[in-house]
């Protein structure tokens, strides 16, 4: 269980503040229509990632860097370059990881945690973040510059193993900037989003699951 949790933690497609006055958004409907809207343009995304993960046992953040792909519908992958290769991919119901040349296959249906967590970061990529209420609480807040999205999980099962998920948007173009999924125990992992492009991806090959 410990491996796939570890897994789900690197999935995670959202984010918090550094440093900037936040206030709640008072017409939040408006906010996911436009949200939907950009989203709706959007066939596939691919972007640089920095993962900067904290854990109070040490002293320094780990840090790992990689490319971020997502294609319509349910393909995501991550491919970690630094300071190892790795690779997790979502394709449809089947999750792989790729280490070291040795593939891991499991069917994403026989865990339930593992679904909620590819519904989390389709929720965010396709703007659907509403679908989220029966399973999450959410909060929406902006800055002169930015949204947020405080997701907190309604579930047991989830809550288990997350205490919160925080999700930045650039107020201009509603991309996801940054990603916080913050443990129960306040161990924490970053995502950081930064050249983005989308629309580039026309093939599966990034996505490919055997």
């Amino acid at each position: 269980m410990y491996r796939f949790t570890a897994l789900l933690y690197v999935l995670l497609l959202s984010f918090t503040i550094f440093g900037q006055e936040r206030k709640p958004i008072t017409n939040a409907v408006e906010f996911e229509k436009k949200l939907r809207d950009a989203a709706g343009k959007i066939q596939s995304v691919e972007s640089s990632f920095r993962q900067e993960k904290f854990m109070k046992v040490f002293s320094d953040k780990m840090v790992s860097t990689g490319m971020f792909y997502y294609r319509k519908p349910n393909k995501i992958s991550l491919q970690y370059e630094k300071p190892m290769q790795y690779a997790v991919t979502i394709n449809g119901d089947k999750l792989q990881t790729l280490t070291g040349g040795k593939k891991t296959t499991v069917n994403l249906g026989s865990n339930k945690m593992m679904v909620q967590m590819k519904g989390l970061i389709e929720a965010s990529m396709i703007g659907n973040i509403s679908a989220l209420d029966r399973e999450y609480d959410l909060e929406y807040f902006q800055s002169d510059s930015e949204y947020f999205v405080n997701i907190v999980p309604a579930s047991k099962a989830v809550k288990v193993y997350i205490k919160e998920i925080d999700i930045t948007f650039d107020k201009k173009t509603m991309d996801v900037k940054r990603l916080r999924m913050t443990e129960n125990n306040d161990d924490y992992t970053d995502y950081i989003f930064t050249n983005s492009q989308y629309n580039t991806l026309q093939l599966d090959e990034k996505f490919t699951v055997r």
